[in-house]
């Protein structure tokens, strides 16, 4: 159906925030479709010419992308690509990572990509500080000695660590991660290092103590107490963490926490290097194949893992809210959103 005003598509999860009043007003501007697919294959069949998505202009994807029933979907992978419409201009998205979007198909077709940067980067921080915690204090042990076998828990006198003046090695010190460096000097006065691509001088001065930067992950490994993934997912950053990079850990041993994603770790070699004592502690939001985790990382009480809700906070699905829609009407008043992934040429 066609309309003088611009057509877009709103992916909706069933757990977000909504600014009525703000969605109200945008109707002036936009018509707006609400996204009713079964399946990503519909999903297709309705961009088509004379479909219901056929003329639309952007797509919005909004909340927890990992919530209802949509949360299996993929409508912007790469075999979804090439049935947008020619009118499509725009994508946003929330989140941070874009590692489920074909991003390069995209910029090939035109389209603007937009995620959420800083969203939900305090959301995640915290979540990666309470992990941080817990792999120095086996506190999810301590949880279940305290509801079945309370005497056990004295095991933990001679193996529970305080992370107060220990190393945290950062993976990635982006938004997220320069949040999790700083909670966690500010907290526990520990000393940061990080690694990630290139230097950033800028990071290091806003922390306290600095930051000490290193260019290899093999370099930083032996330097730290404890590792935080926070990085995004790409291919070089496939198991990122492996049996190489456990054999590096302290006579110690490591602990390691990741809010980042499943699949930078190796988890064979990762419960190989906790029978080996090359690791000691672990905290997991994310897993190599979710929904579920490895069924031996489930049954280790030592292992803290959760369900990849460090995202999960009312806050961050009202800052999605308002980033989605302040990239759609950035584009159609500028031509240019406000927090592109790539870059298309005008």
């Amino acid at each position: 159906m066609t309309t003088a005003k611009p057509s877009v598509l709103l992916i909706e999860s069933t757990v977000q925030a909504v600014d009525q009043a703000r969605r109200r007003a945008l109707e002036d501007k936009f018509h707006f479709i609400y996204y009713d697919c079964a399946s990503t294959e519909q999903f297709k069949e309705r961009l088509g010419p004379g479909q219901p998505y056929g003329d639309i202009v952007a797509i919005v994807r909004n909340g927890w992308l990992k919530a209802g029933p949509l949360a299996h979907q993929a409508p912007f992978a790469t075999d979804v690509v090439p049935h947008y419409p020619p009118s499509l201009k725009l994508i946003c998205c929330s989140g941070h990572g874009h590692d489920a979007a074909d991003v390069a198909a995209m910029t090939a077709r035109g389209i603007w990509y937009c995620n959420t940067p800083n969203a939900c980067t305090e959301a995640v921080a915290n979540t990666a500080l309470a992990l941080v915690l817990d792999a120095f204090r086996f506190l999810t042990y301590a949880q279940w000695c305290a509801r079945f076998d309370w005497m056990r828990s004295r095991e933990l006198g001679t193996q529970a660590v305080d992370p107060t003046g220990k190393a945290l090695g950062v993976v990635g010190l982006g938004d997220i991660g320069l949040a999790v460096a700083r909670k966690c000097e500010a907290a526990f006065g520990m000393q940061i290092h990080y690694h990630g691509p290139r230097r950033k001088p800028q990071a290091e001065r806003s922390l306290r103590q600095g930051g000490v930067y290193h260019s290899s992950l093999e370099d930083m490994i032996p330097r730290v107490d404890c590792i935080v993934l926070a990085a995004p997912y790409t291919g070089d950053t496939h198991h990122l963490l492996s049996g190489r990079q456990f054999e590096l850990a302290k006579p110690g041993g490591l602990r390691v926490v990741n809010v980042a994603r499943g699949k930078m770790i190796d988890e064979e070699a990762l419960l190989q290097a906790l029978e080996s004592r090359q690791v000691v502690g672990v905290g997991l939001d994310v897993h190599a194949n979710e929904p579920g985790i490895h069924p031996k990382l489930a049954d280790n009480w030592r292992v803290t893992v959760l369900p990849h809700i460090g995202v999960c906070s009312r806050t961050s699905w009202e800052n999605f809210e308002k980033l989605n829609l302040d990239n759609l009407e950035a584009f159609f008043k500028t031509g240019k959103p406000l927090t592109p992934v790539n870059y298309i040429s005008q």
